[in-house]
């Protein structure tokens, strides 16, 4: 419990301070990396550590109900980021700047469309039969959804230091500040994640030896 407080904290305060920022600045365009950080702060680290629960989780009942609330955080960080994109859309038409003119707009497009391929293979293995099926396995769709979330902390850093809304809103200390404490909590998860899935494997390999 002591270990997901302090996880749950490092993601909390940068999500925080943006917000406040965010809030403070007011503007359409700020809307953009308000939806970003709940998105990548709450939405798809809970998504993950819903699934880390599942792993000790024996109770069928509960591993289902876990599942489904993977589901809809993604979903909820997928709506999220969407309308985070087309907020930034309105307010550069707005402004009468162009659009995908850095590598922060089209790494954020490109990660975009694999995390909608990917949400879209989850909802395919769930429901592709006569009767869902909240159980299913595939290393495909974890390696690809932990190479995503890895690319979409990176895209967000990566606009926090080169956008000119995050040279506004922060200085050189804060951004240094939020960017230890983003990449040190995605760190604790996806570290936590691998420890997991390294036990489970030895598990089954201890389990096929016996067998």
């Amino acid at each position: 419990m002591a270990e997901l407080a302090l996880t749950a904290a490092l993601f909390l305060l940068p999500c925080v301070a943006i917000l406040e920022r965010c809030a403070a600045d007011g503007s359409l365009f700020a809307l953009h990396p308000a939806l970003n950080a709940v998105a990548m702060l709450v939405c798809l680290p809970g998504a993950l550590q819903t699934m880390l629960q599942r792993k000790d989780e024996a109770n069928h009942a509960k591993r289902v109900w876990l599942t489904k609330l993977h589901l809809l955080l993604n979903l909820s960080a997928g709506v999220l980021v969407a309308v985070a994109g087309l907020a930034v859309f309105v307010a550069k038409r707005g402004a009468g700047d162009e659009h995908l003119t850095t590598p922060h707009s089209w790494a954020a497009l490109v990660t975009g469309m694999f995390f909608a391929l990917n949400v879209f293979q989850g909802l395919l293995l769930t429901f592709e039969g006569a009767k869902a099926n909240w159980q299913w396995k595939d290393e495909t769709h974890v390696l690809t959804g932990v190479l995503i979330y890895i690319g979409g902390v990176t895209t967000m850093l990566y606009g926090l230091h080169t956008s000119s809304w995050g040279a506004q809103n922060f200085t050189p200390e804060r951004q240094f500040q939020l960017t230890v404490l983003i990449i040190a909590a995605h760190v604790a998860l996806l570290g936590k994640s691998l420890v997991l899935q390294r036990r489970e494997d030895s598990v089954q390999v201890k389990v096929a030896k016996v067998a």
